[in-house]
């Protein structure tokens, strides 16, 4: 389920719908006042996913603590501009390319 917590997300679609994957709505981590009652919901709402046996994804992830705060609550998944703004498919194979010959530059371990 897509951008669950905004829109027409709801708990009776959790429990009509057989689904394996729950995508949090990252407008949980908002500033200000409602900021600490946000993360509460979205811990919630990670132990309610995975008592369903649902994996978890976040999205809309912009800063290092958000990232720290999921990991440790144990999100499967998170993705947002943290880790990169979106880009045209050059930009994308330079990227794993990239990547790519670093992996083939790095020792290899020996097999025992």
């Amino acid at each position: 389920m897509d951008d669950f917590g905004s829109g027409y997300s709801s708990l009776n679609i959790l429990k009509d719908v057989d689904l394996d994957v729950l995508k949090i709505d990252m407008k949980f981590f908002s500033k200000g006042n409602t900021a600490e009652k946000g993360a509460k919901i979205i811990e919630a709402v990670i132990r309610m996913a995975e008592s369903l046996d649902m994996m978890v994804i976040a999205e809309g992830v912009e800063e290092k603590h958000q990232v720290d705060f999921l990991n440790d609550l144990g999100c499967d998944y998170i993705q947002g501009y943290y880790f990169g703004r979106p880009m045209s498919q050059d930009q994308y194979e330079k990227l794993t390319n990239h990547d790519e010959e670093e992996q083939h530059d790095m020792p290899q371990p020996e097999s025992s």
